[in-house]
């Protein structure tokens, strides 16, 4: 403990004095050898010590946390500026290549491109030289080009982007999104499933494909407004305010349908959960069989195609019937040879004889 006084020493010694004052230990000077003088002295060496370390900490951390908030206000006001001026909100699916198109318009050399990061800071993307160049981090993800293009999106890409262009600055803000895909056959109904509180809720739930308007419904009023080319073709649940089942249901899909659904709620200017769908339309399907494929069903086939078993049948009976003759044939032959006896063939060439006459006595009696 004295040695971590000594090491105050030189600090603490030149702000409290060499010595205390005559205000500090009473009108009468005390005396150096005394106790009272070396416990007020001590005393005076606490409290410098206290606060060189404890008040100063306590400041540093105040510090800290005025930085966070006024780090934290920064964004909530260029947010707000954002929702007041009309910034461009881009959309983009993880992983899709995504283009900045207000940098297109930029000519003035030196601009820049700043994506701002949580806490407020902020990353600078590309910079414009004689073309947009990216800047560290951005190389293995963009070229030289007119425009800011990423040829690939992740999710650390999402957030407020700032372009400065000479004296002009516009906010761009960029949401990258998970998406589900969705293969439809041409003619068919495709449903895009979509769940949300609907229960006394205000707003408009919206779906949208690349930018243009498909369905529209007025959470409040219940009124429908449908986009050009899907006219007569989109519903949702009839429960859908009781249930919050806002599935949208595309009636007989076209190849034109093809693309980007993105579905969402819009309440106060602000999108609520942004879903999105990529649909793929396969070709028509023409037979009964390939509008129900879990209904299967065999095709006769003609006659001539059925399995030979019949013409096998009849093939083998006639042989067994041709092997069942010789193998008679031979059986007898062997036993005519083995018995000496005549042939029939030879009983039937013998000459026929009168019969004989039956002899009395030694003479032939005349019928």
């Amino acid at each position: 403990m004295v040695g971590f006084f000594r090491r105050e020493r030189v600090c603490c010694g030149a702000r409290a004095g060499a010595g205390p004052s005559l205000s500090q230990f009473g009108r009468q000077k005390a005396d150096p050898k005394s106790d009272s003088y070396r416990r007020k002295r001590a005393y005076k060496r606490v409290e410098c010590i206290w606060k060189k370390h404890f008040t100063g900490s306590r400041q540093h951390r105040r510090r800290l946390e005025m930085a966070a908030q006024m780090a934290a206000l920064r964004t909530f006001l260029v947010m707000f500026h954002l929702l007041l001026v009309g910034g461009l909100a881009v959309d983009t699916i993880l992983g899709d290549r995504v283009q900045f198109p207000e940098t297109e318009q930029c000519s003035e050399r030196g601009a820049t491109l700043q994506h701002t990061l949580t806490g407020g800071i902020s990353q600078t993307v590309a910079r414009l030289e004689d073309v947009w160049k990216p800047a560290a981090g951005y190389k293995d993800r963009m070229s030289p080009n007119e425009s800011v293009v990423l040829n690939r999106s992740n999710i650390n890409d999402q957030g407020l982007y700032g372009l400065t262009c000479g004296s002009e600055e516009k906010l761009i803000h960029l949401n990258v999104i998970t998406s589900s895909e969705k293969s439809v056959p041409e003619g068919q109904a495709a449903a895009f499933i979509f769940h949300d509180c609907t229960a006394g809720e205000r707003g408009r739930y919206r779906v949208e494909k690349n930018t243009q308007l498909v369905f529209e419904l007025d959470l409040s009023s219940g009124s429908i407004s449908q986009g050009s080319g899907f006219e007569n073709r989109t519903s949702v649940a009839p429960h859908w305010r009781t249930d919050g089942d806002l599935t949208l249901t595309l009636q007989g899909v076209k190849p034109e349908d093809r693309g980007d659904y993105f579905l969402y709620v819009l309440k106060d200017r602000k999108r609520g959960h942004l879903q999105a769908v990529r649909m793929r339309v396969s070709p028509a399907l023409n037979t009964p069989e390939e509008r129900n494929p879990e209904q299967i069903t065999c095709t006769p086939q003609p006659p001539c195609k059925k399995t030979p078993w019949f013409t096998i049948a009849i093939i083998a009976a006639l042989v067994l019937v041709a092997l069942g003759v010789v193998c008679r044939q031979r059986i007898c032959r062997s036993n005519v040879s083995s018995g000496g006896g005549r042939s029939p063939t030879e009983e039937e060439s013998q000459p026929i004889t009168d019969p004989r006459v039956p002899e009395e006595n030694g003479h032939a009696s005349l019928a």
